[in-house]
Parts: C-alpha cells; structure tokens; sequence
C-alpha cells in the first residue's frame, strides 16, 4: 500500500515546514501532533502535567507501528516524528508557533482560561484553533486576544488515521486566517472543509446528534432495541457513506423520492431539545458506557485500551480497502 497522498499547497501560511503548537497532550493532543510532525513540522505540546508526555510518546509510538504494519508510513518516515516532537509545560514555548490548536477539554470555561494565559506569549501573526467539537468559538473568541486569527481545527477519532478536519470561520475571523489554515492544513496530507457559520457542533456533530436523537428515541419508545438499531445502521445504509456521503446519495436514489420522504416521515421525527428518557436514567446511575463498564450495553468483561486498539485496526482495514477502490479522500 502506498503511503496517503498529499494535496498541492498553493498559499501556506509561512511554510509547510512551519513549527506548530499543539494544546493538551491527551486523548486528541497526541495523535494531532503525530500529523504534523509526520508532515515535516516541528511540533510543540504543552500540557500542564508532564506525566502526560511519557503517555503521549507511547501512544505515537504505538500509533505508528499500526501505521507501519498497514502500509501507511514507510519505516524512514516513522523514524523521525520522535524528534520532530517536543513536550513543554511553559507558555513561552509555544508562543513564536506559525499555528496552535488547542486540544483540552471540551469545557469552555477552561478553554477561556487557557487563551487568556496564552495571550500575552503568542507572537503577532500566530493562529490560534481550537480543536472543539462542540462549542461554537464565538463563545471563546474574545479570551485569545486575536479574534481575527481564531478558527476551529476539529480533527476526528483518531486524528493520526482520520484526515478530515473542520474549520470554522467565526463572526470576526478574517477570511485570510481561513485560507491560511485551510492551506497549510492541506499540506499536511488533511483533508479539511470550511465551515462557513459558527454553530455549535458544525457540521459532522450536527449530523451525528440527529441521527443520535432519532435512534434514541425509537428505542425509548420500544420501537427497536440498541442491539438491533446499530446493526441495521451498520448494514443497510452505513456501508454507502464513504462512496457517496448524504446528498449525493439522495441524487443518485432519485430527488422525487427524497422529497415524497420528507414529507411522509419527516413530520413524525423526533424533535426533542434536550436528552430525555433510556440515555438520561443511564448517566444519573452512572453508567455512561465502555469507560464504566455499562452503558446502553453491558462492556465490564472488556478492557478498554483492547477495545479501542481492535476498533483502530478495524478503522485501518476500511481505510486500506477505501484506497483501493479509490474512495479514499485524497
């Protein structure tokens, strides 16, 4: 298998060997970082708790002996993320950064607090994006002390497999800032979309939170059970996605049919404003899935680090056979 291909940069932001900043060592953190210094950059983590860093280079190191393993790397490329990467619990590090993406919890109290202590350390022309997969960044923009240099960077799980990543343009990010992130983002072998209205959740949380809402709600009902409503995603229309996404989909069904189905279904679907019923009684007991041990299903003879390794590498297989087809975007 030959390594992702890269796309043309037509107008980076300096370069695409530009050193990047990259806020939270964790979950997203890491894996964020591993793209970049994959690509050429240097890259700089800070985290507030160096115990962080030891975790972060195992699951890099982890993360590209899967990339090995699928072809995705070569072992030269591999060799060097370790040393494009560095790991700091002081400000100050980050600041001459061409773009910094923040990665820490999705609180936007925290975030707020983190910009403001940001602030006076970033050099003038410095990017700032939060990797946020929630919170519209008007909500943020004020605390970074650079609005117009504010976007949204929102990489999927996990972000060193997934190459889509959203990008908003706030209220008073200029289009430049946009452009800039879009390109360099896009040299980095991504494959990012603009957002053109902040909302919250964008775009692709906006679509799982309806699909969301709709399977929720059926099974509240009694309509269907957990099991049988993920299977029947999983198998029907859910091996479509990747060839054909949502509209095209309906161009291809036939608009006439779409429309006869809005009109038949859509004033019967769930229009709730908030999680009620089986998802609520779940998270007031304290169930709140694998991480427990129960959720809507019963997960404690699981370990949890297995369970995600085992769905990574079945992530990898549908990528691997996604480029083959030539549906892989790219």
């Amino acid at each position: 298998m030959a390594p992702l291909s890269r796309n043309e940069v037509t107008a980076p932001i300096a370069d695409q060997r530009s050193p990047i900043g990259v806020l939270g060592a964790g979950l997203m953190g890491h894996g964020i970082a591993q793209v970049f210094a994959l690509a050429g950059h240097q890259v700089t983590v800070l985290d507030t708790n160096p115990a962080a860093f030891d975790a972060a280079r195992s699951k890099v190191a982890r993360n590209l002996e899967l990339m090995l393993e699928y072809g995705l790397v070569t072992s030269a490329q591999a060799a060097v993320v370790p040393r494009r990467l560095n790991f700091t619990t002081d400000l100050c590090d980050v600041g001459e950064s061409t773009l910094i993406i923040e990665a820490v919890t999705e609180t936007v109290e925290i975030k707020r607090a983190v910009y403001a202590d940001l602030a006076p350390h970033l050099a003038p022309d410095t990017v700032l994006a939060s990797n946020t997969s929630s919170i519209p960044i008007r909500l943020m923009a004020d605390a970074t002390g650079r609005p117009d240099r504010f976007t949204t960077t929102h990489f999927f799980r996990p972000a060193y497999l997934c190459p889509m990543v959203e990008v908003t343009k706030g209220e008073l990010t200029s289009e430049a800032t946009v452009e800039s992130v879009l390109n360099l983002l896009r040299g980095a072998g991504l494959r990012p979309v603009r957002i053109n209205v902040d909302l919250p959740g964008q775009v692709a949380n906006r679509l799982r939170q309806a699909l969301f809402r709709e399977a929720l709600d059926l099974v509240d009902r009694g309509v269907i059970s957990a099991e049988d409503i993920d299977e029947l995603t999983a198998f029907s229309f859910s091996p479509r996605m990747p060839l054909m996404g949502v509209i095209k989909d309906r161009d291809l069904a036939g608009l006439e049919i779409a429309l006869n189905g809005t009109e038949s279904v859509w004033p019967d679907l769930c229009n709730a404003d908030s999680g009620h019923g089986v998802l609520r009684r779940l998270v007031e007991d304290g169930h709140f899935g694998l991480k427990t041990g129960r959720g809507f299903f019963d997960w404690s003879d699981v370990d949890f680090a297995a369970q995600w390794e085992t769905l990574e590498r079945q992530q990898l297989e549908i990528y691997a056979t996604l480029r083959k087809i030539g549906a892989w975007p790219g």
